[in-house]
């Protein structure tokens, strides 16, 4: 038997070639994604690693918010440095200083890296200190006005030294002569990120404040372990002073970065799933056509002593082996992909330290896993059916494998639809992430229900669709529609895959398109500024001193900051919006329901109505708002209708610089005073902060259009995701096919006989394969449709408040369905029309 199934895999390679594209192009895309995320975390693990070799402990001010996370950390006096000097053990202790700043390009006047690359970084020159890893490469150290660079950023922009370069930093640009290139652990690039390195005395100044330093890095003396010192030096640490050792602060500085990479990781993975998934119902196909077309083989099995079981293992051996193949063709495609995805990570910016990929055992099982199981669970009721074969069809040519009454999945199919409709209503009702799993959970079981109905609704269904084909193209298209619904359930099968792919690509349209129309409605009902000035990239922020300065200029009736960061209130983490009260209600149109907005200053708070609901708060009450720093206490001066735009929690910006060493902004947002003539105020704004080469200013339509630019460009991603989906599902119509012109290989040579013509023949192949698609288009849309709505629902505490249908994406959805069944029907249809008439009736 064995010897048997091997034979009978070799005599279908290209039958089965096609079915294992699907096996190939699933496990490519898992394979893919672990490896680069594999490789990216050993690489930022042994950077991070390399970086802080030479710190035994850090010590560090406790941020009450997240014990890890540098946002908002307060700093040390640098008093401290002398101090932990003297404990027993330390060999050396340096003062650290880091903040945001910003190469600007002499020759372009924009940000190092473009818009695209990482905030760039501040640092003090350490080089030459025991427990630094900074090291000259070309020039010297910094002095006062003087700054080094790394290697990467300096080769990049073009720089020799000597060169005068303006920095931003947390105050207005200055400009330093550079003065030296440096690495870092031994590398020219932290993750494309431009570092730049002053002397310590400026450092303080411009980074953070006079005398004091974000943390101190200490050496160990010869012979004393990271864990013995770290005691040592806690044991003499005031409240609210940590020490951590070496190894936890790469550790932790590598985590930020693997979360980051994570989070990409499972969002390409899901992808992986669907295409993995779509494949199944390809090699379902397959595997049924096969056993049809042996039927006589599998019988005659049966007469020479096989077993029901043998023959039964024997089709699951062979799609194991399928499976198997598959899965090593896809590893070895996966590092291809890896590598494609790394470099596509360089495009954004990321300069990622060189290193091999990294193969996991752990990937290696886990391809092969995906590969067999897939194709093995896909092939159990083709298996099924095979084993059922008797051996008296052996001698008849008539034989046909018996089919179920489509009862039983009529029933399964709207049970599963049924499930999922409600659990789409119930994620459409709610909010957060159980509504987003409601949704999710909900898609599935539709997509598995409406692929389960789909046999019931293709007869139908498709007599519709091919009707425009029998009216233009006579008997010819009359053939083609009987050929798509002889057999129900392979063309739902067939259709089912590319169903899936477009039903996805239509609910992400609508989602889209929903945001958009969100963003514009938006803007025009809760913003009431004429202009939005942003950072560009990926910045943090910029300078306070932006706003008050367009504050000062002719013409500019309003001009207010707004910042915030993560805080708790009551012991709940939240996001806090701080801005200036005298023109934060005049930009943002809140509504009030409780107490006087105009009452916010720095000693009170305000809070939107859920919220106030949730947490049982009235005006007047105190609460207690706790900041990396330290507490305050607070007093709810007011209560307002629910703001996407301002959120949950409003506080003043002198509230919020209390517990905040760095004066930068997120956004500034911009009134004209009445009567101001539009275009002198923009050119009023644009010299305002022409020295600003990290911030952008757009009026509210170049603000809206840039908020639509961010969401096509999500929306191109997942759509070159999708796009593998749909190519299996392709590759499935294009072997559902070509399996069909084999096993109607008389019936063809008898048509061919009684006069239909090579055109004729190819005509008929490429409707049928366009019916077929079309059916699948139409399933997806509808199935899109509603996935998309509940979508958008589900969502709306997120910011999504419009619904909205893209009829021309939609259309656009349809028209590739029927271009992709013409283009799968090139292969078979050309098989077809190039057969032998006389062989082909011959065939039996």
């Amino acid at each position: 038997m064995l010897r048997a199934t091997f034979k009978s895999l070799l005599a279908r390679k290209t039958r089965l070639a096609l079915s294992m594209l699907a096996v190939v192009v699933g496990v490519s895309f898992v394979t893919g994604t672990l490896v680069l995320t594999d490789t990216l975390n050993k690489t930022f693990d042994s950077l991070f690693a390399g970086i802080d070799k030479n710190v035994s402990v850090a010590v560090r001010a406790v941020n009450q918010i997240d014990a890890s996370s540098e946002a908002g950390r307060p700093p040390l006096p640098a008093s401290i440095v002398a101090t932990l000097a003297k404990v027993d053990g330390v060999r050396a202790a340096t003062g650290s200083v880091q903040g945001q700043a910003v190469l600007i390009d002499p020759r372009t006047g924009k940000p190092a890296g473009g818009n695209n690359a990482p905030p760039g970084i501040g640092a003090n020159w350490t080089g030459g200190d025991p427990t630094s890893t900074q090291e000259i490469v070309t020039g010297r150290a910094p002095k006062t006005g003087e700054i080094v660079a790394d290697g990467s950023t300096v080769r990049s922009m073009h720089l020799a030294l000597g060169a005068r370069i303006a920095v931003q930093t947390k105050g207005a640009p200055a400009t330093y002569t550079l003065v030296g290139t440096f690495r870092i652990g031994g590398q020219d690039s932290l993750g494309g990120a431009a570092v730049t390195a002053f002397d310590t005395a400026t450092a303080q100044r411009v980074l953070l404040a006079p005398d004091q330093f974000n943390a101190v890095h200490l050496a160990a003396a010869p012979g004393l372990g990271q864990e013995e010192l770290r005691a040592r030096i806690a044991a003499t640490l005031p409240a609210g002073v940590q020490a951590i050792t070496g190894k936890q602060l790469a550790d932790e500085n590598a985590s930020a970065i693997q979360q980051a990479i994570g989070g990409f990781s499972t969002f390409l993975l899901i992808f992986a799933a669907i295409s993995v998934f779509v494949g199944a119902f390809i090699i379902f196909n397959t595997f049924t056509m096969l056993v049809a077309q042996r039927v006589r083989e599998l019988a005659l099995l049966r007469a020479i002593g096989a077993s029901r079981r043998q023959v039964q293992l024997s089709l699951q051996v062979e799609a194991a082996l399928v499976g198997a193949a598959g899965a090593t063709v896809g590893l070895v495609f996966g590092a291809g992909l890896a590598v494609l995805l790394r470099t596509a990570v360089g495009a954004f910016g990321v300069d990622l330290p060189s290193g091999s990929l990294v193969f996991e055992t752990r990937t290696i099982i886990i391809a092969y896993a995906v590969g067999i199981v897939i194709t093995s669970v896909a092939a159990f009721v083709p298996a099924r059916k095979a084993a059922s074969v008797p051996p008296i069809a052996a001698m008849r040519d008539t034989y046909v494998l018996p089919t179920r009454s489509l009862r039983l999945r009529a029933i399964s199919g709207l049970v599963l639809t049924g499930l999922g409709v409600l659990l789409l209503a119930v994620g459409a009702a709610s909010a957060g992430k159980s509504a987003a799993g409601a949704v999710g959970g909900g898609a599935a079981a539709i997509f598995l229900g409406v692929a389960t109905l789909s046999p019931l609704l293709s007869v139908p269904v498709i007599r519709v669709l091919g009707r425009p084909f029998v009216a233009a193209f006579g008997t010819t298209g009359h053939l083609a529609r009987q050929n798509a619904m002889r057999n129900p359930r392979r063309t739902a099968s067939t259709a089912s895959a590319l169903m899936i792919g477009l039903a996805l690509v239509s609910a992400f349209s609508i989602l889209g398109q929903s945001i958009k129309e969100s963003v514009r409605t938006t803007v025009q009902n809760s913003l009431g500024a004429d202009y939005y000035l942003t950072a560009k990239g990926f910045g943090t922020g910029f300078s306070g001193q932006v706003a008050r300065d367009i504050a000062t200029r002719p013409g500019v009736g309003v001009a207010t900051g707004l910042r915030g960061g993560l805080a708790k209130v009551e012991g709940r983490t939240v996001q806090l919006l701080a801005g200036d009260p005298a023109g934060l209600l005049q930009v943002l149109a809140i509504k009030k329901v409780d107490g006087d907005l105009h009452n916010l200053n720095d000693r009170t708070l305000l809070v939107d109505e859920a919220t106030a609901t949730d947490r049982h708060l009235r005006v007047g009450q105190a609460v207690t708002v706790t900041y990396p720093d330290g507490t305050d206490k607070l007093t709810v001066a007011g209560i307002y209708k629910k703001s996407q735009v301002a959120g949950s929690w409003i506080v003043s910006t002198g509230q919020y610089a209390r517990h905040s060493t760095q004066d930068l902004d997120l956004f500034v947002l911009v009134k004209r005073a009445d009567g101001a003539d539009p275009a002198a105020v923009r050119a009023v704004i644009d010299t305002a902060v022409k020295p600003y080469a990290t911030v952008e200013v757009r009026d509210q339509s170049e603000f809206v259009a840039q908020q639509e630019k961010q969401v096509d460009q999500l929306l191109g991603f997942i759509y070159v995701l999708l796009a593998l989906a749909v190519i299996i599902a392709l590759f499935g119509i294009v072997n559902t096919l070509a399996l069909s012109v084999i096993e109607r290989t008389r019936e063809i040579g008898l048509l061919r006989a009684v006069g239909m013509s090579r055109p004729q023949m190819r005509a008929m192949v490429v409707m049928e394969s366009t019916i077929i698609s079309v059916f699948g288009a139409v399933l997806g849309v509808a199935v899109g449709s509603v996935f998309g709505w509940a979508l958008t629902k589900a969502l709306a505490s997120q910011g999504i408040s419009t619904f909205a249908y893209p009829s021309p994406t939609i259309i656009t959805v349809i028209g590739v369905g029927i271009l992709l069944g013409v283009l799968a029907a090139v292969f078979p249809a050309l098989r077809a029309a190039r057969m032998d008439i006389l062989r082909a009736i011959s065939t039996t």
